[in-house]
């Protein structure tokens, strides 16, 4: 038997809120979420769940918005890095944790070579000389299977493809080694044949240096693909949590196995996807009780008014579901 893997990033009853004017958005609100080491986690949700503000969080990329964790912790290998401050929180970024974006074009500086954008990241977290830093800068490249590398270190972000500059992101969230990279839906502005390599070169390098991945998608064919456990996020919450295999041949919560029929299978001929009826609530104006009733048809009266916690259901997968927990 395999033995349990330690938690390398640890969050507990995280609330990240934006004010705007006289409103409160509370876009996570209570979520709880343990990455192990060596593995990837797959964080999935419609539009609006939380995803990504639950990444923003954990890479302190809140300064200048309006957004503010009122409450929670996360623990990057025990140490608490919710009030550290922005010095040492600079140090993590790039260094301890990275983040690929969805989109590379606005994350990358439109008036620096890409060869530069990749030294200069080294050169903040390793006390090595500017030789050194191209060197490595050079090694990463090739590594991320960019074409002519040596040429494309001097070209500007505008003069590559989106998979170029995906993998350009790739090198320099990695070129540093972190222990851990957080990919926020790094894959769907991509077609299907550069997508695969995309997720193919991600799995190679995290079995090279042994990272941690926290995958954010919405994608469940993605999440089958490279995730070993998966947490499920609906309005701000984590609904349901477990290995891979459990949330996809075992799925509880109601949103869950909505999700898993809406998708389309190989060999399957149906004229019409199954969708999960209604939309999701406006976070300005969340239903009481558990979020999701208003769209499942197997809630009851309890449901509509008091939220459940979760429900152990064994191996460590969770559901935070009446009907699982046999309460209604």
């Amino acid at each position: 038997m395999e033995a349990q893997k330690e938690n390398i990033l640890e969050i507990k009853n995280l609330h990240t809120w934006f004010y705007t004017g006289n409103d409160i958005v509370k876009s996570v609100d209570g979520v709880d979420i343990c990455l192990k080491r060596g593995t990837t986690l797959g964080i999935v949700g419609e539009s609006g769940s939380g995803k990504s503000v639950t990444a923003l969080s954990v890479m302190g990329l809140l300064t200048g918005t309006r957004g503010k964790i009122e409450k929670g912790s996360i623990y990057l290998e025990g140490e608490d890095i919710v009030r550290i401050n922005e010095e040492k929180r600079r140090k993590l970024r790039g260094g301890k944790i990275s983040m690929i974006f969805q989109e590379p074009m606005t994350s990358l500086n439109p008036i620096m070579t890409v060869g530069k954008q990749i030294v200069e990241g080294i050169m903040e977290h390793q006390q090595i000389s500017r030789k050194e830093a191209k060197k490595k800068a050079l090694e990463m490249m090739k590594k991320t299977g960019v074409p002519r590398a040596e040429h494309m270190m001097k070209e500007y972000p505008f003069q590559l493809s989106g998979g170029q500059r995906q993998r350009v992101m790739i090198a320099m969230a990695m070129v540093s080694n972190p222990g851990i990279l957080i990919a926020d839906e790094p894959t769907t502005a991509l077609d299907v044949t550069i997508q695969a390599q995309i997720l193919d070169l991600m799995n190679t390098l995290k079995k090279e240096t042994e990272s941690s991945i926290l995958f954010i998608t919405h994608d469940l064919g993605v999440v089958a693909e490279i995730c070993d456990d998966v947490a499920v996020m609906y309005c701000g919450k984590v609904v349901e949590s477990g290995d891979v295999r459990s949330i996809f041949f075992q799925p509880s919560h109601p949103y869950t196995k909505g999700l898993l029929a809406s998708v389309p299978r190989l060999g399957e001929e149906i004229e019409e996807l199954e969708s999960i009826p209604g939309n999701v609530p406006n976070p300005r104006e969340l239903p009481k009780g558990c979020k999701f009733a208003p769209r499942c048809a197997l809630a009851v009266d309890k449901c509509r008014e008091e939220e459940p916690d979760f429900f152990d259901l064994g191996n460590g997968h969770l559901s935070r579901c009446w009907q699982c927990g046999g309460q209604t």
